[in-house]
């Protein structure tokens, strides 16, 4: 979203305002300046009350194959605006229509007020390289207040203004017969092809995974093909390969540089083991229960790596994949822009390949996420680990990095701490991240969650009602004096790592608010069935405890003489 500003004047110059070439993103706007800068439907401007797939579609595509354009959603054929405010819904809505298009341009959205209605902008930028195309396969092109579909001659001429040299489904000089028998073996097991299929069919498996193309009658293998099939493809490809730099502290020279090559997946398979056992663990003892806690959690670790490999330009042959692993962070930087219709603001719902084969074939040795799920699967293991947010930008140099903190707003105990409550309840990020915070002595109010979580007055209300309804929090007030505290007893980051005086006292404090049973004691204390009945029998033999009841029913009170 761009700063709120208001639109005083509007000079028409050859593209309108939210064109992603001109520099005017208002977010409010009176009726008459709309009129004035959007007088009617043009070759940059479309209007939309509804969200129509096919139209919207139809419009990218359009815009996409043009010089970019404008569309507009809440807007209907006389101009006027009717409404469709850019919220949560309506954006996932709008990114579901565009995924479906092949090849669009770049893609933004605006929020922006009309004369006080709320209304959608998206801004698309014309594609520089290749043709877009809407889901089944029609190529349209906007003149003037229409989008024309193109075919025959017309077709020819815009695909010949835009040929687009992919790198992977280019042919190499290597035959399949060249392949190597071990990187076959890999390849054969990865797509769960047996090895004792004939040749003719592997190679026929292989041109259906466009590792392979058929010249003359014989199977010669593509870029990407060769990348997984011939250990010396990389050299000859320039630096196809992964250089890691440790370095010993923020600021100085690297210590240790570390080069991998070989195919793409044993590039991130090698990467991502050496970056894990690099960074290493935390060890904490919650009670007597021990846990290693990663750095880094490794599935998010590898989807950045696999990534940059699989999405690197491998047209700039005079640069590598290069992680740079420091105290404080783990940096990855692929050489390329994003590729369209993704930028930083978009990369959550937007989603591109740039080499579909490599990308693929990583998928299939389970190296990669689906299909649009590989920045939501970071985003989420670091959130799961109570990490700080992964940083996403492009470099003006043209290549791009990803950013994975190491540092957390919570430490190792606290994340022990947090895993040992998984036992009664299972919790969310935020949930867990608001529970730590109340176990650090905060009374919790909407505000504070909200200011905490950055998040709506909605969702920090279903979190603290969620932590109410397991038993972890308690409540006091009702909505808005609604304050919130954790639940007596329940135990708290400071019991971490106790020696047995230190269990002896929090078992103690348990049964100051109420009866304790042995279950009680091993959930909150990490303890085995055994140590709980040995700490709390040694507690009755001291006379600090009774033991009351029988067999399941039995539980432990604070003694009347203490």
């Amino acid at each position: 979203m761009c700063t709120r500003s208001k639109l005083t004047s509007v000079t028409i110059t050859s593209y309108p305002p939210f064109h992603p070439e001109s520099t005017a993103r208002p977010s409010s706007i009176t009726v008459e300046e709309f009129k004035a800068a959007f007088p009617s439907e043009s070759s940059y401007v479309e209007w939309k009350a509804g969200v129509s797939s096919d139209g919207i579609q139809r419009a990218v595509v359009a815009f996409s194959n043009a010089d970019g354009g404008v569309l507009m959603v809440g807007i209907d054929d006389r101009g006027e605006a009717k409404g469709k405010p850019l919220d949560e819904g309506l954006e996932q809505r709008l990114w579901e229509i565009f995924n479906n298009v092949e090849s669009p341009g770049g893609i933004e959205m605006h929020g922006v007020s009309v004369g006080g209605v709320e209304i959608t902008i998206v801004s698309i930028a014309r594609r520089l390289q290749g043709v877009a195309q809407t889901s089944d396969g029609t190529v349209l092109i906007r003149r003037g207040k229409q989008n024309l579909p193109l075919t025959g001659a017309a077709l020819m001429e815009l695909m010949s203004q835009r040929v687009q040299d992919s790198f992977d489904s280019s042919l190499s000089r290597w035959r399949l017969a060249e392949a190597d028998p071990q990187l076959s073996a890999l390849l054969r097991a990865a797509f769960d092809i047996s090895p004792a299929l004939e040749e003719q069919d592997w190679a026929d498996a292989l041109e259906e995974r466009g590792m392979v193309v058929r010249r003359s009658g014989e199977a010669v293998l593509t870029k990407a093909g060769a990348l997984f099939l011939v250990p010396e493809a990389a050299d000859e490809f320039g630096k196809c390969y992964v250089e890691v730099f440790r370095f010993p502290e923020e600021g100085a020279e690297h210590d240790q540089r570390v080069v991998f090559g070989g195919t793409p997946a044993q590039q991130v398979d090698g990467v991502t083991a050496w970056v894990d056992s690099e960074l290493g663990f935390d060890l904490v003892v919650v009670g007597r229960r021990r846990h290693e806690l990663k750095r880094l959690p490794v599935r998010a670790l590898r989807e950045v790596i696999a990534n940059a490999v699989a999405h690197r330009d491998y047209q700039l042959s005079g640069s590598a994949v290069e992680v740079r692993v420091t105290p404080n962070e783990v940096s990855v930087t692929s050489p390329g822009e994003f590729v369209a219709p993704v930028t930083s603001q978009n990369l959550r719902n937007a989603h591109a390949a740039r080499n579909r084969r490599v990308i693929q074939t990583l998928r299939a040795f389970g190296l990669a996420e689906d299909a649009g799920r590989g920045i939501r699967v970071i985003l989420s293991e670091m959130a799961q680990d109570l990490r700080s947010d992964p940083g996403f930008a492009e470099q003006p140099q043209g290549h791009v990095t990803v950013r994975l903190p190491i540092e957390s707003p919570v430490s190792p105990e606290e994340r022990a701490w947090a895993r040992e409550l998984e036992a009664r309840a299972e919790l969310l990020p935020e949930d867990r991240r608001v529970l730590i915070e109340a176990a650090r002595g905060a009374e919790l109010t909407n505000a504070v969650v909200r200011s905490l979580l950055n998040v709506d007055s909605a969702t920090a209300r279903q979190s603290l009602q969620r932590l109410r309804d397991a038993g972890l929090l308690e409540q006091d007030g009702e909505r808005r004096g609604a304050r919130y505290r954790i639940v007596p007893g329940l135990g708290r980051p400071a019991w971490v790592g106790l020696d047995q005086a230190g269990l002896r006292v929090t078992a103690l404090n348990m049964a100051v608010h109420g009866p304790v049973t042995n279950a009680a004691v091993r959930r909150e204390l990490g303890l085995s069935r055994v140590e709980a009945v040995t700490l709390l029998r040694g507690l009755v033999e001291d006379g600090l405890l009774e033991l009351r009841g029988s067999k399941r029913g039995s539980h432990y009170v604070m003694a009347r003489a203490v």
